[in-house]
């Protein structure tokens, strides 16, 4: 791969394989930003999606091993000269329970994936990011509206979100005013397939807006910070008034 230098926007998105990841990846494309999508298995949607656009650099990541995560660090550096955009979008969302004889490596997981991979892309990358002909950079972290109210079922994903949301304002003091750093903390915007019709039920009952709001609530709400110049160090909720009730 050659060197790229650009002055088109340059978009890096972890976990751009499937579900958020994979929308932003098309969202992004179509409003002509290059896209740098970091994945553990090239999904066959992200494969097609490739070959229909040259803007598209797909990286096999696997981002539960240091390795391979500082090897993308390096073919990221020495192939751009500026990055726009991270969006932190790489998830593990499973209940505690389900952990009871792995509980030290399913914990190690979430900590690797909500934590440390986001901590080393932000920190390696910062030069990067500083070199955006934009007037701002802009890193984004997916949490979740449990990281301020957490479920006991998931207590580990939520403790790990919360780091990664307090990640958000350590690296929003360090690397101001050039890179505008925030959080998005979603609700229920779009079902697992393994969420039974009970459990949707009652998520929407306990939500204000009682529907699930689709992968474009989120998209709007990363738009909403690209464009807006005077917000960093912020967590937007996007969640249907879910975290009220």
């Amino acid at each position: 791969m050659a060197t790229i230098s650009s002055s088109q926007p340059i978009a890096l998105i972890t976990g751009a394989g499937r579900r958020l990841g994979l929308h932003m990846c098309r969202s992004l494309l179509a409003q002509g930003w290059q896209v740098i999508a970091l994945t553990r298995q090239r999904s066959g949607e992200l494969a097609a999606l490739a070959e229909q656009q040259s803007s598209l650099d797909i990286i096999a990541c696997n981002a539960l091993d240091m390795v391979s995560v500082n090897a993308t660090i390096a073919q990221i550096q020495q192939h751009y000269q500026h990055l726009d955009f991270i969006l932190h979008n790489a998830s593990i969302y499973e209940r505690d329970n389900a952990h009871e004889h792995d509980f030290s490596e399913f914990y190690d997981a979430l900590y690797q994936i909500h934590m440390k991979l986001p901590a080393a892309l932000n920190n390696a990358l910062s030069g990067l990011l500083a070199n955006t002909p934009r007037a701002t950079a802009n890193i984004i972290h997916v949490t979740d509206i449990y990281a301020s109210n957490p479920n006991q079922e998931y207590a580990l994903y939520c403790s790990t979100k919360a780091g990664l949301e307090n990640l958000m304002l350590s690296f929003a003091k360090r690397l101001a005013p050039k890179v505008r750093v925030n959080a998005i903390q979603p609700g229920p915007i779009k079902f697992l397939p393994e969420h039974s019709s009970a459990e949707q039920t009652q998520v929407l009952s306990e939500t204000l807006l009682p529907c699930e709001g689709g992968f474009e609530a989120l998209e709007k709400g990363i738009d909403a910070i690209l464009t807006n110049e005077y917000i960093t160090a912020s967590v937007i909720k996007i969640d249907g008034g879910r975290s009220v009730t």
